[in-house]
């Protein structure tokens, strides 16, 4: 899946930008905070996704799905931004099984304290690529990450 990194990026950047002056918060002290966030929110996917629960017969709700996908790219990009990931292309990692893509991706979520850009390529790479597993397309990506990125705006505005 290729998403336009670059326009992604900045809108994050000034989401971020803007929530760090409307609150008065240094966002510099806080970049560990959102590597738990996207943690958080990478789990809320999975809890959507319901691959682990074996014992249930509920089957996943797509929308809520995708929904929380799109939460977890705020983060994502914020991370990129962090580390100053200015450029980024798209390659295709070369798993194939969801468990073992999704334990990856936590993996890397992990590390992400202890590395750079690289790191965060490699997660960003098997992120997009679970993203497309999961039967999204790129401007359903595009789409959920804008709705919710004018979501977080309003909230900032009724001082979330």
């Amino acid at each position: 899946m290729n998403l336009n990194y670059t326009k992604l990026s900045k809108m994050q950047s000034e989401l971020d930008e803007y929530i760090g002056k409307s609150k008065g918060i240094n966002m510099d002290e806080h970049k560990l905070d959102r590597i738990e966030a996207l943690s958080v929110e990478f789990h809320e996917l999975l809890n959507e996704l319901r691959f682990f629960k074996y014992w249930s017969v509920k089957p996943m709700d797509r929308e809520k799905a995708i929904e929380e996908y799109a939460d977890t790219l705020h983060f994502l990009l914020s991370i990129g931004n962090d580390l100053g990931v200015k450029e980024y292309e798209y390659t295709s990692p070369e798993v194939n099984d969801m468990r073992r893509l999704k334990f990856g991706i936590m993996n890397m979520i992990s590390r992400l304290p202890y590395g750079g850009q690289v790191e965060f390529v490699i997660l960003f790479d098997h992120f997009l690529h679970f993203g497309e597993k999961l039967g999204f397309t790129k401007d359903e990506v595009i789409t959920h990450y804008e709705l919710k990125h004018a979501e977080n705006y309003a909230r900032q505005q009724r001082y979330y």
